[in-house]
């Protein structure tokens, strides 16, 4: 049975509106949401890890990519932010993390993400639920690579083999499992992320809840 567990944040422990907040975009842009989400997977890995130093700059390194002026920065940093303020998390995360808390087994949020999550994190309180927080855009690596699977691990003092990694994107607990950390895939039902459902498996056992985690098998 893991000691330590390693949670994902978006589409794991909290959700938005994706698709609203494209429509959004491509409202206040004049682009299709073709080009905005051309934008985004052109920008991701920088975002990821922290390259444009703030949020603004995050907005910018976007408008760059469509093929903008930074004119409409402002305006759209300002949505973004109504963006953050209207994620939630679902219903079953904080029991959830108050059980393992209690089995005295600690967590740590493992997210890949820009500089606008961490307002989000501390809104939700979810650096106090958790006992680390592990931001890619503030370690400077993102999931898959080791490097941030090792910071969390080092947040708890624990070890690999003793940790259980929960996040919805198949590639990202291949990286997890790479180091022989257990892992468990969450298909949240009503689940809508950024990124997309992977087409496999691959091995990982699959759960539709958080709480799962927490019950009895």
């Amino acid at each position: 049975m893991p000691t330590a567990y390693l949670l994902d944040l978006y589409d794991t422990l909290a959700h938005g509106d994706w698709a609203t907040w494209r429509g959004e975009l491509a409202q206040l842009t004049g682009l299709s949401q073709g080009q905005i989400s051309a934008a985004y997977e052109q920008t991701r890995l920088e975002r990821n890890i922290g390259a444009f130093g703030s949020p603004a700059g995050d907005v910018r390194s976007l408008l760059d990519a469509a093929g903008l002026d930074g004119a409409l920065a402002d305006r759209v940093l300002e949505a973004e932010t109504a963006f953050g303020d209207a994620i939630e998390l679902y219903d079953d995360v904080l029991p959830t993390l108050a059980t393992l808390r209690a089995r005295e087994h600690p967590t740590v949020l493992v997210s890949n993400c820009s500089w606008a999550t961490r307002p989000t994190v501390e809104r939700l309180g979810l650096d106090e639920a958790c006992d680390a927080v592990v931001l890619s855009c503030e370690l400077g690596a993102r999931k898959p690579d080791p490097a941030i699977y090792r910071a969390a691990l080092d947040a708890l003092h624990a070890h690999a083999d003793d940790a259980l990694f929960v996040d919805d994107q198949t590639a990202y607990c291949d990286g997890a499992r790479a180091l022989g950390i257990d892992t468990r895939l969450i298909q949240r039902p009503t689940a809508m992320p950024f990124e997309g459902f992977a087409p496999t498996t691959n091995g990982h056992t699959v759960i539709t809840s958080l709480a799962q985690l927490v019950e009895p098998s």
